[in-house]
């Protein structure tokens, strides 16, 4: 009901008073309607600031927990590192006398669980806690580099999988966690898999920083396949440099490997 007056209604004071009276009627009419309709968006607005504060506080205590344990996987990294340095200084001495002393103790054992087995267990609870936050999403990176290093790449992947519903197409970590999920299908040799992965990093534009890498193993992958066309085309894209955001290592690598690329289609 519209309730514009006209020139023409104000001609006689009646009219004014009619028109105004249905305006009112209409709105006495549907004040239920208008009320209701007021009522839901307060409450939906404050049903979103009340779950955006509570996704905020959840990712706040998520990521604190997260930084403690990355804390003790460091340290534990730190050890098995030092280990490794104080073997190869000692295997490489001249002097043998003089060569620091390499502390057994310290050095990875092999054993998945025996060396990384609380800080796994603590990566993996978060997850299952939370497993849309960044913070399981970074621990999720962690735990598939574990289970890499220790060739199992089946329980690496699983682990990354666990976070893919929470995966943004904007934001680093979830490059990362694409670009992790794609190297460890190319080492199962599931090139296939590991190109629709790492497409979701060259699909965003927000991603542009990471685009460069995710078409240079796309290329290789290719290749595998050999699917020389495509893999050159992709080298070729990535060995330009043109775009501000132009990974040069990436780019040196894809003239390299577009040069041996054509020396193979010449043979």
């Amino acid at each position: 009901m519209s309730t514009k007056i006209s020139k023409e209604d104000l001609k006689t004071p009646d009219q004014v008073t009619k028109t105004l009276r249905q305006g009112f009627v209409w709105t006495t009419g549907h004040s239920q309607l208008v009320l209701g309709a007021i009522a839901a968006f307060i409450v939906l607005g404050a049903g979103w600031s009340l779950w955006s504060y509570m996704s905020e506080k959840k990712e706040v205590s998520q990521q604190e927990k997260y930084f403690l344990i990355e804390k003790a996987y460091n340290e534990k990294k730190r050890g098995f590192d030092e280990a490794v340095r104080a073997e190869l200084m000692a295997a490489t001495a001249k002097d043998k006398t003089k060569a620091p002393p390499v502390d057994a103790s310290k050095k990875a054992s092999g054993d998945m669980q025996k060396d990384y087995g609380t800080v796994l267990a603590d990566f993996e609870a978060l997850i299952a806690s939370a497993p849309n936050t960044t913070a399981a999403q970074m621990a999720a990176l962690n735990v598939s580099e574990i289970y890499s290093n220790y060739g199992k790449n089946d329980e690496a992947l699983a682990a990354l999988d666990k976070v893919t519903k929470g995966l943004g197409s904007s934001d680093a970590v979830s490059a990362l966690v694409w670009m992790q999920a794609g190297n460890i299908l190319a080492n199962k040799a599931d090139c296939k898999a590991a190109v629709d992965k790492w497409q979701n990093i060259v699909n965003s534009k927000a991603l542009a920083f990471a685009q460069d890498e995710a078409k240079l193993r796309m290329g290789l992958c290719f290749e595998t396949m050999n699917d020389l066309a495509k893999a050159e085309e992709l080298y070729t894209q990535v060995s330009k440099k043109e775009d501000a955001t132009a990974d040069f290592a990436a780019a040196r690598e894809a003239q390299k490997y577009l040069r041996l690329l054509k020396a193979k289609k010449n043979l």
